[in-house]
This record gives structure tokens, sequence and C-alpha cells, in this order.
């Protein structure tokens, strides 16, 4: 059965969207929340029906009457992939259209800003098809998550392959043969965490504290993206008379002093004037330490590392501080690899915000870790790539 849906005033996308939040629907339900009549409830559901978006579901029991039929959506619509890229390491997840995970894997490697770097990322990606053993056509998208300014629309990425003439999703596309999507790295783990742990706030600020430092914000149940996408450059405020060049080319920027980055440099620094570590050895033997050796360490008890990292989130609770009394969010989420080392990152940066926030300001702000901790960005990558799906969907 054909159904014409240009006129009505909710889209078949927007139900779909709908049916996706709250995974099975009857026809009743659908007129009443969405404040439709029954014959353009009928309409809508044909058509999602009729183009296996959804299926039966059975019926619903009631006592009186005729039970209404149930529909859910359909999870065999495709599967859509989220590629994460942090400094040294990409985590790819794999999830059906009604959300579910089904798939996981990482790589311990880093992707440098080259035509070779480009390469490797594609060879990574098709590389994991064949691991999974799935049919590359049943992917019907691909969202990968880049580092710093990201114009998503345009497809254009001003941090990773800025030597491309073409927008990197173009590139990516012709490569992959697949369609794709860009998204900055921490608005996707915002994205993660916001689908995966069912929070009810609507005013929250999400702390990325990875090898940078960025933040993702909701303002009154919306992500805050800035007119071209590159809102949350956290990491890039102006904090310090420091003199460090920070990657940005620019000096004193937050991350320069917060950051995965920083810590490595401090490290580093304070192994070279002879202080001890577990990882004095690695330095000794002038082998490489990386962000996640230090991380280890510091969960491990090193006392030098624990000093460290303990600093940084007492200096980041200064700097949050200020957000809080700007905007009195409800939640604040500490994100990113720093923040997998729990109570020693966790409990200086609380108490340096309980010490800097206005106290009729913070008393109503919740501060937590990450429910996803490392997987936030994969599981929101996924997400983002159904969403640029339905967006583009044919109707």
């Amino acid at each position: 059965m054909e159904t014409n849906t240009n006129k009505l005033k909710t889209p078949p996308k927007e139900l779909l969207e709908f049916f996706i939040r709250k995974i099975e629907l009857t026809i009743p339900q659908i007129s009443k929340d969405l404040n439709l009549s029954i014959p353009t409830t009928n309409k809508l559901v044909s058509y999602l029906f009729d183009n296996n978006y959804i299926i039966n579901a059975g019926k619903v029991e009631k006592a009186e009457g005729r039970p209404p039929v149930l529909y859910k959506v359909n999870k065999n619509v495709g599967l859509f992939m989220g590629v994460d890229i942090k400094k040294d390491f990409i985590h790819i997840s794999l999830m059906d259209f009604c959300g579910d995970v089904i798939n996981n894997i990482g790589y311990n490697c880093s992707i440098e800003n080259s035509n070779k770097g480009l390469k490797k990322l594609c060879s990574i990606i098709n590389n994991t098809f064949k691991v999974w053993e799935i049919n590359k056509i049943s992917i019907k998208y691909i969202c990968i998550n880049i580092p710093g300014r990201i114009d998503t629309e345009a497809g254009i990425s001003h941090t990773f392959f800025t030597f491309l003439e073409d927008p990197i999703t173009e590139v990516l596309e012709y490569e992959l043969n697949h369609k794709i999507v860009i998204e900055n790295d921490t608005r996707a783990m915002l994205v993660g965490e916001l689908f995966m742990g069912n929070y009810t706030e609507k005013n929250i600020i999400y702390i990325n504290v990875g090898w940078g430092l960025g933040s993702g914000l909701v303002i009154n149940g919306d992500i805050v993206k800035g007119k071209y996408g590159y809102a949350g450059e956290l990491g890039h405020f102006y904090a310090y008379n420091n003199e460090i060049m920070c990657h940005c080319g620019k000096k004193g920027c937050l991350e320069t002093e917060v950051s995965g980055s920083a810590l490595h440099r401090k490290l580093m620094e304070s192994l070279n004037n002879g202080k001890k570590s577990i990882l004095s050895e690695k330095a000794n033997n002038n082998e490489s330490i990386s962000l996640l050796d230090i991380i280890n360490a510091t969960n491990s008890e090193d006392l030098l590392c624990i000093d460290l990292v303990e600093k940084i989130g007492s200096e980041l609770g200064k700097h949050v501080s200020n957000l809080i009394n700007l905007l009195n969010p409800e939640l604040i989420i500490i994100g990113g690899t720093m923040a997998s080392t729990g109570d020693y990152f966790f409990l200086p940066l609380k108490s340096s915000i309980k010490k800097y926030t206005l106290k009729i300001v913070n008393k109503n702000t919740n501060i937590i870790l990450s429910k996803l901790k490392e997987n936030s960005g994969a599981i929101g990558a996924c997400l983002i790539a159904r969403e640029r799906f339905i967006k583009q969907m044919t109707v």
C-alpha cells in the first residue's frame, strides 16, 4: 500500500525517531502522545511498516475490547559503525537499528595527520569488517569521531587530514565505499552518554579530559553546537601566562596545564629531574611512555603519578567552577581517559569546585564520572550515524 506522507504535519522521520525513543507503541498511544488523529497516525504507521522500518510485535492484551496491535522498531533495517579516534587508540563499535551494541573492538595505534595516516585509518576500518565477518552492504552509515574543530555539515576537519583539498567525508566515502559523517569526539561522547545513561536532566556539561580537553553542553535539553559546530572548545580558553605553546598554535591555553598531554609533559619533566616512579625504568631505557601507562601507574598507587593527577584534577575544578557559575547546570559529567583514575582525579576536582563556586549556584549541581567511560565515543558515533541515516531517508 502506497501512502502519501508529503502533507502530514508529523513526517515519518519524526515518528520513527519517536519509535526509537519509546521502542514499542500502539496506534492509540501514538495518536495520544503526538496529538494526531487516528487516520493520520494510521497513514504514518502504514508508511513505516510498508518500508520495514517497524514491525508487528503482537497485540496488547486488554480486559475489554479489541486489543490494539503493538509495533516496534525493526532492528534489521541496517547496522551503524562508530569509529572513535584517540591519541594512541582507536575504538570501533557496531550498533543495530534499535540502538543495541553488537560488537566492539580496539586498536592500540595512533593516526597521524598525513596521507599515510588516512590510509592507515581506512585499513583499520576495512580490517574490522573482516574480523567481524559482516556483509559491508548491511552497514548504512559510518560516523568517525575526530578531535578538534569539526564542521559536520560540510564534512571538514580543521585538525586532522588538513592536507586534503576535498572534504574528508568525500575522500573517506570514496576510499571505503560507505556513507560517512564526521563529528567532534567530545560531542559524540556526550551523545553516547545521554542515550545510554538515561539522564533526566536538561542542563548538562560534559567534560572530556583525554590527551586534550573538550566539553559538550546541553541547554534546555538541546546539544549546543554553535553556528558551525565549534562550540565546546574548553581546552582553548586562555588561562595561563605560561609561555607553553598549545597544539592549536596559541600560548596559555587551559589545555596546556589541564589535560592528558599536560600530565604526560609534567611526568617526563619530573622523571628527568630525578623523581622516582614505577615508570622510571622505562624512562631510563628511553622507552616511550604513553598516557595509558601513566593512568595505569596512577591506579597502581604510584605516588608521583597520583600527585600529578590530583593537581590537574584540582586545577580543572577551578575552571569548571566558572562554567557552573555561568550556566548553573543540573549535572556535570566527567569523562575521558583521565577520568579512569577515579577518585585520584575526581575528589580533588570536586573539592576545588566546592571551593570556587557560589554556594547558591552549585547546591543543585550533581557531579559524576561518566557511566560509559571509554565506550562513550564509539557508541555516540554509532548513534550519530543512525541519526544521519534517518535524516537522509527518502520520504
